[in-house]
Parts: C-alpha cells; structure tokens; sequence
C-alpha cells in the first residue's frame, strides 16, 4: 500500500506492506529510495510489517521549498513514525538514512524497539570529499545527472567494484541510472549540502540504548568499515556484520547477506 503524507511542509512518499507483524522502516541512502531496500522487504513481509519512505525531493517523495538539512530529515521521519502510530520501530537506515536513524534513537528512544545501521558514520562528513562532491553538485544542478562522468563518479561512490563491473547485473545498475536521471536537480543538490554540513554525532552514540546491529560493506569506499568499527566500539552491546566484497549499497549488491543478518538480528530479540 503506498501513501502520500503531509509532513512538515513536504509531500513524503511511504510504502507500507501492512499485516501484523512489528513494523520495520527502511530509510535508503542519498540519491535512492525505498525501493533500494526491494530485496529486504520481499524477504521479511510475511514476517514484518514492512515500511519504507523517500526523502523530501528523493525518489517518489515532492521536492519541498526547504528542509534538506539532516535535523529537519530527523524530525519528518520521526513524525511520520508517530503519525503512523508505529512505536516502537524497527528502524533500518543506510548512509542519510543512517544519519537520521541513529539520530532519531538516541534523542526518542521511545520511538525505537531496534536499530540497524548500514554502510554510514557517525563522524562528520569527510572533508577530502568536499571539493570534489562541490564540483559535481554544480554540474549537476545545471546538466542532471544523466552525463557519463557525473554517473561514473556516483556509480564510483555508492557501488563496490564487483557489482559496478558486473555483466550480468546491468539491469539493476541501468534501472537506477534511469531514476537518477529523473530526480529534482534542485533537491538532490540541497539534500548533498544538507548532510555535508551535518554535525558529528559520536559524542551522542553512547546514549543509544536499543538494541543495535551495524552492517558495513566491506568494499565500501565512500564510508569505509573503519566508520562502523568506531560505531560498535561507541554503542554498547552493538552487534557487527561487515559483508564481503559489498561496497556502499550493501541491500542492493548482496542482498542474500544483508537480509540474513538482520534477520537473524531481529529474532534474537
């Protein structure tokens, strides 16, 4: 079932597969969307209820006037788990949507019945990314990013080599290039600057108290596992799982390992 919810200002996209289980949200990463989490949700539906939501200006959710800072990114996702009345959730976040999750549980534990975060940090946004990630953001705005070398440098950031070269998964790779292509220029540059600017979050890992799993790729270079080692070491009885080969879209590139271990996760609780 697919809904539209008027959350501060923004038209937010949400998918919601029903059913009595324990609701699981799935917050996708920058540049994706729900859809990212596709093999996740098939997997874990009959067991789950299973939700995912677009960011303002992301995916199937409406470019909004403003917002794209990762607090306001907080505070509608945080909303439309009240508003749903889902606490508490099972909440799943990779990179931006990590960036939130982690937010939302340590400040509304009572929002939170688990935590899982996949491929992102806690740190501030690495500084060596800047100038090139400015440089693509004004292409971008001006040209989309549909042109071979802003695809390459995205595909370069968010895919692990054996994916990106992958013959066999082309498919998958053409479907999100398609998409990208037709994004809100305007949105995904504002949502980049927006997460950019974050502020370090490490200090405020300690008082996440949820049960927590942290997933890394293990080719990941736009966050590498060095992140989400310091991550377990800052959140107290965290569980780790680093995937082989997996670079920063671990749900899409090896879907099988991600989908086990949350799985196994979810029923230890």
């Amino acid at each position: 079932m697919d809904k539209t919810l008027d959350i501060h200002g923004a038209a937010l996209f949400v998918t919601d597969s029903g059913g009595p289980g324990e609701p699981l949200m799935f917050l996708p990463g920058f540049l994706f969307d729900g859809r990212q989490f596709d093999p996740q949700v098939r997997s874990l539906r009959a067991t789950y209820r299973c939700l995912t939501l677009d960011f303002r200006g992301q995916g199937r959710s409406a470019p909004a006037r403003g917002g794209y800072q990762i607090e306001q990114q907080t505070a509608d996702v945080a909303a439309v788990i009240g508003q749903l009345g889902l606490p508490p959730v099972h909440l799943v976040g990779l990179s931006m949507g990590g960036f939130v999750s982690m937010r939302i549980a340590a400040r509304q534990p009572h929002l939170v019945r688990s935590l899982t975060l996949v491929n992102t940090s806690a740190a501030p946004h690495p500084k060596r990314k800047f100038p090139k990630q400015l440089a693509l953001a004004g292409v971008a705005r001006v040209a989309g990013v549909s042109l071979p070398p802003i695809v390459a440098g995205i595909e370069d950031e968010m895919y692990g080599q054996a994916f990106r070269t992958d013959p066999s998964r082309a498919a998958e790779r053409d479907v999100w290039r398609r998409r990208w292509a037709a994004a809100d220029r305007a949105s995904l540059v504002r949502t980049l600057l927006g997460f950019m600017i974050r502020p370090d979050m490490r200090a405020e890992l300690p008082d996440i108290i949820t049960p927590t799993l942290i997933i890394s790729g293990g080719s990941d270079t736009s966050l590498p596992p060095a992140f989400s080692r310091e991550m377990h070491r800052l959140i107290r009885g965290s569980r780790y799982v680093e995937v082989p080969g997996a670079g920063h879209s671990s749900p899409l590139e090896a879907p099988e390992a991600v989908t086990s271990a949350l799985r196994e996760f979810l029923a230890a609780l």
